[in-house]
């Protein structure tokens, strides 16, 4: 269970500090109810208010990864690719599903299979392969340079250095 002064990655915020968990009361709700207070890391005066009591919203509320875990999830995707789909719209698709879940290995293998296909021969990726790639990246960089306390132009090199690309 989360608590107050957690770090914690939510949803499409990305990481969050959990500032108090109160019960609070909205006009659009009848009742008072306990709810998580959330300030996102990268937005100072942005909050996000998670209702304790609704289970699929404090699901999307998740520990952030250690340096094992981001360890771990990059060596998994070294020898691993993602399978390029021809068709644009359920490319697209596909690429939303994974940035909307967060997921960063999954994150990894887009960024990887983006990446390549950027370096084949030809006309490169369209405006919204790369905005999909530019957005992974965002959110790789921020969530590892948090979690390492890395600045996030590091990351690329960070990552690199545990594929052993970069030597």
């Amino acid at each position: 269970m989360p608590r107050k002064n957690d770090y914690v990655n939510y949803s499409t915020q990305g990481i969050c500090q959990i500032e108090d968990i109160r019960p609070m009361k909205f006009s659009w709700d009848e009742n008072q109810r306990e709810y998580y207070v959330l300030r996102p890391v990268h937005e100072e005066n942005a909050h996000v208010f998670v209702p304790a009591d609704n289970q699929k919203q404090v699901e999307k509320m998740r520990p952030i990864l250690s340096k094992e875990e981001i360890d771990r999830i990059i060596v998994s995707v070294r020898d691993q690719g993602m399978d390029w789909i021809t068709d644009y719209k359920k490319r697209s698709a596909q690429f939303q599903e994974i940035l909307a879940r967060r997921n960063e290995r999954e994150l990894l293998l887009m960024a990887s299979c983006l990446y390549l296909k950027s370096k084949e021969g030809g006309k490169g990726l369209s405006s919204g392969d790369m905005e999909a790639l530019r957005k992974a990246e965002k959110i790789i960089r921020r969530e590892f340079a948090f979690s390492l306390d890395l600045k996030e132009q590091d990351i690329e090199t960070y990552i690199g250095e545990k594929l052993g690309l970069n030597g």
